[in-house]
C-alpha cells in the first residue's frame, strides 16, 4: 500500500468493511466517527452548550449552534472551537472554558438509541476475532460513550489515549505498546476514520482499514 491510498480514506459499506477486515483475528477500532456517527453525541451536547450560554447571556445567539456543529462537523480534532466563535457572538473569549467542560461532560443519553457497529462487531467475533479499542479521549468520557452504545462488552482491551499526556496520543505508539500481549505477535488490523488513525496503524506496523460511521438520520 502506498503513502497516498494509506492516506486516502474513501468511504464504504459495513459490508465492504468486514470484507476488508477478512482474514485477521486481531483487529483494533477507535471510536469517534469509527464504531458510531459522533454527531449523535456531539449535535446534542453543542445544544446544551449553547442553552447554557443563552441563560447566561440573555441574548438569543441565533445561528451560534449552526456554527458550532458546521465547524465541529467538518474539522473536529481543531482545538479552540468555542474561543473561536464566542467572540463572534459578542461573548467573552474566557468562556470557552467552561462551555468545553460543559460539552465533555454531556450526559450522552441520545446514545442509547444510536445505530453502531455493533452487529458488525458480533460479526467479527463469531469469525473468532479479537477485539481492542483504542481511542484518543479522557477515559471517563470515551467509556461512557461505550457504555451507552452498549459495546462494553465487544472488546478484550480498551485504551484511552488521554489528552492530558500528549506521549500518549495516536499516532504515538504508546497504545500499541500496551496491546503487544494482546496481538501475540498475530497480523493486526485498525480501523479508524482519520489521518491520525493511519498514521497509527503505520506506526504499530499493522493494517489501516478507513471507515467513517454515517447514520442515515443526517443528510451525508
Amino acid at each position: 500500500m502506498n503513502g497516498t491510498s494509506l492516506f486516502s480514506i474513501r468511504p464504504i459499506s459495513s459490508e465492504q468493511l468486514l470484507d476488508q477486515l477478512h482474514g485477521l483475528t486481531r483487529i483494533a477500532f477507535d471510536l469517534d466517527g469509527t464504531l458510531y456517527d459522533t454527531r449523535d453525541f456531539e449535535h446534542p451536547a453543542l445544544g446544551a452548550v449553547v442553552d447554557w450560554l443563552k441563560q447566561r447571556s440573555e441574548e438569543s445567539l441565533d445561528g451560534l449552534l449552526t456554527e458550532l456543529q458546521a465547524r465541529r462537523d467538518t474539522d473536529r480534532h481543531r482545538p479552540g472551537l468555542f474561543d473561536e466563535l464566542l467572540p463572534k457572538y459578542g461573548l467573552p473569549a474566557s468562556w470557552g472554558a467552561e462551555c468545553a467542560a460543559r460539552f465533555c461532560a454531556y450526559s450522552g443519553a441520545e446514545l442509547v438509541d444510536s445505530r453502531s457497529l455493533s452487529n458488525e462487531l458480533r460479526m467479527l467475533q463469531s469469525r473468532g476475532c479479537r477485539l481492542a479499542l483504542v481511542t484518543n479521549g479522557r477515559a471517563p468520557l470515551q467509556l461512557h460513550k461505550l457504555r451507552l452504545l452498549g459495546l462494553e462488552e465487544m472488546f478484550d482491551v480498551c485504551i484511552c489515549c488521554d489528552p492530558a499526556k500528549p506521549a500518549q496520543l495516536k499516532p504515538a505508539v504508546w497504545a500499541w505498546n500496551k496491546l503487544r500481549g494482546w496481538r501475540s505477535g498475530l497480523p493486526t488490523g485498525y480501523v479508524g476514520d482519520d489521518p491520525v488513525d493511519a498514521q497509527f496503524a503505520l506506526a504499530g506496523h499493522a493494517r489501516f482499514i478507513g471507515f467513517t460511521f454515517k447514520n442515515s438520520r443526517y443528510d451525508n
